[in-house]
């Protein structure tokens, strides 16, 4: 993905947590409710246009895991150092705990 011009461009996230248990069962309704509430809270996922603001990348999300994002923006702090672009989030309560999540990008040669 990268921006042309002024225009908008699209990404999508797909994360999922190492270590996730498949379900028990082939459907994803069907399964048991805390194999589905596992599943869904060992990833996170979402898609939209994104727009750069000096050093933060803002996500405008059109669909997502979680349907209360939809319509949101998200911000990333982006940092560029030779073939490494790094991501990191504002800090956020997971689990009740504050965070920071961390993605690296690393430009294959």
């Amino acid at each position: 993905m990268h921006r042309a011009g002024n225009h908008f461009v699209h990404s999508a996230a797909i994360i999922t947590y190492s270590g996730r248990k498949p379900l028990s069962v082939p459907d994803h309704v069907a399964a048991p409710a805390d194999e589905r509430a596992e599943a869904f809270a060992s990833m996170i996922a979402y898609a939209g246009r994104y727009s750069l603001a000096g050093d933060k990348v803002i996500h405008h999300v059109e669909a997502s895991w979680r349907q209360d994002q939809v319509g949101s923006d998200l911000f990333r702090f982006a940092k560029v150092q030779g073939d490494r672009l790094t991501l990191r989030t504002p800090p956020m309560i997971v689990g009740g705990v504050r965070v920071v999540s961390e993605l690296v990008w690393e430009r294959m040669k």
